[in-house]
């Protein structure tokens, strides 16, 4: 499997770094073109991400962009994505601080919460070749690939990173010489390994508060539902059945914003 993902992203890379050939190859022979555009340009802007792990996701970028002639340009990129929950942190389930459901019917209880925290931070290079539609209006396409520093905060900070590619589409509205207004949607392939859930310190009730016992509780996400074990057990049981988890980061963000020229 390793083999596999690895003859993928050399193929991967070598496409790239062939069309930045293309791409320059291209921009010597229509140079011309370039005297009356913005060779360098600067776009700001931010919106909704949303991927298959984390859902709804804090969306910004910033980005340089290379024209190499009237209708291809290069950008590199700096983004953010970001999200927190307090789900873990329960609140009042039948009265008891803290309740949440555990993986055993009829059982309730609750431990020391923890915000989880999961940010990303994607540094991309993209393609863009644009398409007029009359002396305000462009459409375009994009496609690149980014390289994502991605952490996930529990009890402790877990740290992976990724390499994956994007394409997406857009439209850009020119309200002055340099300033323009651009929005786009671009739908990445990123997915992340070896994440575990965490030991969480509490407790676990029966329904009817009869007993009362301490313990440990984590999220098992092969099973999406909360784990308990007693305090008694040896740490290595209680991660028996708690298998490391995928974070996918496939799927979409939409952006706008603003780009100046130079």
């Amino acid at each position: 499997m390793t083999n596999l993902k690895s003859s993928f992203w050399s193929r991967f890379l070598l496409m790239v770094l062939f069309f930045l050939g293309a791409g320059l190859i291209y921009a010597q022979e229509n140079s011309e073109d370039l005297k009356s555009i913005n060779r360098w340009n600067f776009f700001l802007g931010g919106g909704y991400g949303y991927s298959e792990s984390r859902a709804g996701l804090i969306d910004v970028q910033a980005e340089v962009q290379f024209t190499i002639s009237s209708n291809v340009l290069f950008g590199l990129g700096i983004g953010y994505l970001s999200d927190s929950d307090s789900d873990h942190m329960g609140g009042h389930f039948n009265n008891i601080s803290g309740g949440m459901m555990g993986g055993r019917q009829n059982m309730t209880g609750g431990y020391n919460g923890h915000r989880h925290d999961f940010r990303v931070i994607p540094l991309t290079l993209s393609l863009y070749y644009f398409l007029p539609v009359n002396s305000r209006i462009d459409v375009f396409m994009t496609a690149g690939a980014g390289y994502y520093w991605v952490s996930l905060n529990d009890v402790s900070t877990q740290r992976q990173n990724a390499l994956g590619p994007h394409t997406g589409f857009g439209f850009e509205f020119k309200v002055a010489d340099r300033i323009t207004i651009l929005a786009q949607g671009v739908y990445r392939f990123v997915n992340l390994d070896g994440f575990t859930s965490e030991l969480h310190p509490g407790y676990r009730e029966e329904m009817g508060g009869e007993e009362h016992v301490e313990g440990f509780w984590h999220h098992h996400h092969g099973h999406g539902e909360y784990h308990f074990h007693e305090s008694h057990e040896e740490q290595e049981q209680m991660m028996e059945d708690n298998t490391p988890f995928n974070i996918s980061l496939n799927g979409f963000s939409l952006r706008a914003g603003i780009k100046f020229g130079f």
